[in-house]
C-alpha cells in the first residue's frame, strides 16, 4: 500500500468517526469485525469519479450485538454524504432510526429495520426510496473498539456548541479534546436533549467533521501523523473497491473543507404508533432532498430555520 493510498483512505475514514461511535451502544467489542466497510452501493453500476458529478455515499452505523452480522444489525446511526467535487462542498444529511417509512423488504416501519432482514442492500433501497437519492457508495460501521482507536490518536478535538448532559459527564460549551469513551457518550446521549434522536444525529453529524478537521490539521502540522491515524484504523478497513477507485474516491472528499460542509438532520415530528415511539418526516423534506440531489450538496442558508433549532 503506498503512501498515497494511506492518506488517502485515512481522509475518507476520518468522515465516519463519529458515526461509528455513535453506532457502539455499549455492546462488547468484536476484535475481528472491521472498522469500516466500504463497497459500491449497486453492483452494476460504476460511479463517475472524474470530478464532474456529485457523489453520494449512505454511511451507517450498526448496532449489531455479538453473534449477529454486523450487516445485519439495526442500522441506528443513518447519514446521506452528498460531496461535490468541483464546488469542495459537502453536506452530512442524517435520518433519525425512527423513522417510519416504507421498507424495501415490506411492510412500514421503522428506517433502521429495513438492514437485519436485507443486508445494506436492502437499507439503501429503503432510503433511495425515501429520498429519491441514487447512492454510489455505502460505509458500514459496527461493534468494533473505536474507543480505543480514538485514545491511540490522544482524543478528538470538537466544538462543542451547547452544553450536552451525557450518561457519562456533563459536555460544557466550548472546545474539548475527548477521549474515546467520552467522545462515545457524547455521540450516545440523546435522553437529555429536548430533541432526542434530532439531536443525537447532529451531534454524530459534529463529530465526522470534527474528525475529518483533525486529520486534516495534524497531517498539514506534520506529514507523519497520518502514520498515527493508520495504526488507529486503517487495519481495520475492508472494501471491495480497488486501489485506484477507492484512492480516487478518498481524494475527491479529502479535497473538500470542513468548513464548506453543510450539517443538518431531517426534519420531523414524534409519534406513537401500535405503543412504539416513532418519527414522522415532514414533507418538506423532499425540497431538501432535491436540492441534495441535484448538486450534492446544501448551503446553510437554504435550510428552513425549522431544520435546525438542534436543541
Amino acid at each position: 500500500m503506498t503512501r498515497k493510498l494511506i492518506a488517502a483512505t485515512l481522509a475518507l475514514l476520518a468522515w465516519v468517526g463519529g458515526t461509528a461511535l455513535g453506532s457502539l451502544a455499549g455492546a462488547a467489542p468484536a476484535a475481528a469485525t472491521p472498522l469500516l466497510t466500504i463497497g459500491r452501493a449497486h453492483a452494476d453500476y460504476l460511479p463517475t469519479l472524474d470530478g464532474t458529478k456529485p457523489i453520494f455515499i449512505l454511511i451507517l452505523g450498526s448496532d449489531a450485538r455479538p453473534g449477529t452480522p454486523v450487516d445485519h444489525g439495526l442500522s441506528d446511526s443513518i447519514h446521506i454524504l452528498g460531496i461535490n467535487p468541483a464546488a469542495k462542498r459537502a453536506t452530512l444529511y442524517g435520518i433519525p432510526r425512527d423513522s417510519y417509512v416504507p421498507l424495501s423488504t415490506g411492510g412500514t416501519n421503522k428506517i433502521n429495520g429495513a438492514m437485519p432482514p436485507g443486508g445494506p442492500q436492502a437499507e439503501i433501497a429503503t432510503v433511495e426510496a425515501v429520498t429519491g437519492i441514487k447512492f454510489d457508495y455505502y460505509m458500514l460501521t459496527g461493534f468494533v473498539g473505536l474507543t480505543k482507536a480514538v485514545d491511540e490518536l490522544g482524543g478528538l478535538t470538537i466544538d462543542i456548541p451547547y452544553t450536552v448532559v451525557g450518561d457519562i459527564r456533563t459536555f460544557e460549551q466550548g472546545v474539548h479534546t475527548l477521549s474515546g469513551p467520552e467522545a462515545l457518550g457524547y455521540a450516545r446521549t440523546r435522553h437529555s436533549l429536548n430533541l432526542g434522536d434530532f439531536s443525537r444525529s447532529m451531534n454524530q453529524g459534529r463529530l465526522m467533521i470534527a474528525a475529518l478537521q483533525q486529520f486534516k490539521s495534524d497531517f498539514a502540522k506534520d506529514p507523519s501523523a497520518l502514520y498515527a491515524w493508520l495504526g488507529a484504523g486503517l487495519r481495520n478497513v475492508e472494501t471491495s473497491l480497488s486501489i485506484d477507485e477507492l484512492t480516487t474516491l478518498a481524494f475527491l472528499a479529502a479535497q473538500v473543507s470542513p468548513k464548506k460542509v453543510t450539517n443538518l438532520v431531517a426534519y420531523g415530528h414524534s409519534a406513537t404508533v401500535g405503543g412504539k415511539s416513532i418519527v414522522t418526516l415532514d414533507p418538506a423534506n423532499q425540497a431538501m432532498w432535491q436540492d441534495i440531489a441535484t448538486d450534492g450538496y446544501i448551503l446553510q442558508k437554504d435550510i428552513p430555520a425549522e431544520f435546525m433549532p438542534d436543541h
